[in-house]
């Protein structure tokens, strides 16, 4: 009876090991997409009045800087799974039809790696069809959005959703 008990509590403790490194992976991912945001908005801010405002107003596809190449392997990341995109507005305060003050909205996606279905039977070793949970991960969709205001005569505000 002590065995079995015993069995148990280490089968729970490997389950919130599993669960505890899986929510680290997680929040590591959420502060690089933070980063990678926060740079480009950083990147914008030393622009001109004259390349912010020349911006389109399409979205577009924003190249993510090599320096992250490093961190986004270490997160379990490849480049291809992350899409970074540009949208920009126009933001009329006074009335005319001259524009002092742009939107800049950010948003960068990835998604944890895995399959699209789960799997129809437990598969894996016996040690993975005991531990209660599904060996073979659904893919999962992450984004996090950020949005700075650029004036024209030195308004720099961002806001910042997950």
């Amino acid at each position: 009876m002590a065995a079995v008990i015993l069995v148990v509590g280490f089968l729970g403790m490997i389950q919130a090991i599993t669960v505890g490194s899986e929510m680290l992976a997680t929040a590591r991912r959420q502060t690089l997409a933070n980063q990678i945001l926060t740079h480009e908005i950083e990147k914008l801010r030393l622009q001109s009045w004259t390349t912010v405002s020349g911006l389109t107003t399409s979205s577009t596809a924003v190249t993510i800087d090599s320096r992250f190449d490093e961190a986004v392997a270490a997160c379990g990341l490849t480049s291809s799974a992350i899409t970074l995109t540009r949208v920009t507005g126009n933001i009329d305060t006074d009335g005319d039809t001259v524009t002092d003050l742009k939107e800049v909205t950010f948003t960068l996606t990835w998604t944890k790696g895995g399959t699209s279905t789960a799997a129809a039977a437990p598969t894996g070793s016996w040690l993975d069809q005991l531990a209660f949970y599904r060996p073979s991960v659904i893919a999962r969709t992450y984004t996090r959005v950020s949005v700075a205001y650029f004036g024209k005569y030195g308004l720099n505000l961002n806001i910042q959703r997950s």
